[in-house]
């Protein structure tokens, strides 16, 4: 995937990569709105009074299947952010500043991280994890990869989570 470089030639980033990089940040900073947007529409539905009892059921799965649709397409995303920082498109910077810290930062008014963010999580840790605290070699990196690290594993024994996501 990395192209040849010779000496005294400026490295150029190949309009196929930008657009990729470019749309992997789009979607992944998306799907926070795209989540509150199915979100409000179930407290909408759950709102009206003007539906029957089988209409309320049959748009409350759509609105269910929408979301888990979302949820798989997140995971797919971070799995595919993962790879990439795998194949050294990504720096540990990005994947530290931008992925990791955001997810963690995805708290609802108790505190608590969503369970999905948690897979998520998961999910990156499983994909990047070795790779990358191998790359954190200088001192901020290293002090923020063990910060988000902790915070993470702080999660497994917080009782609040089920324990599907207690021992992911």
């Amino acid at each position: 995937m990395s192209s040849i470089k010779f000496p005294g030639e400026q490295q150029k980033i190949s309009p196929f990569r930008k657009t990729l990089l470019n749309r992997c940040q789009k979607e992944f900073f998306r799907e926070k709105t795209d989540e509150e947007a199915v979100l409000k529409k179930i407290d909408e539905l759950n709102a009206r009074t003007d539906l029957t009892e089988n209409q309320r059921t049959i748009e409350m799965e759509d609105l269910l299947y929408q979301r888990s649709k979302l949820k798989k397409k997140m995971l797919g995303n971070i799995n595919f952010i993962g790879e990439l920082f795998n194949l050294g498109m990504l720096s540990s910077k990005i994947i530290l500043t931008q992925c990791i810290v955001n997810l963690l930062g995805k708290r609802d008014q108790q505190g608590k991280v969503d369970d999905e963010v948690v897979e998520c999580l998961s999910k990156l840790y499983t994909t990047v994890g070795k790779k990358l605290e191998d790359e954190c070699n200088d001192e901020v990196k290293k002090n923020m990869f063990d910060k988000t690290w902790n915070e993470f594993k702080g999660l497994a024994i917080d009782a609040r989570y089920p324990y599907r996501i207690r021992f992911m």
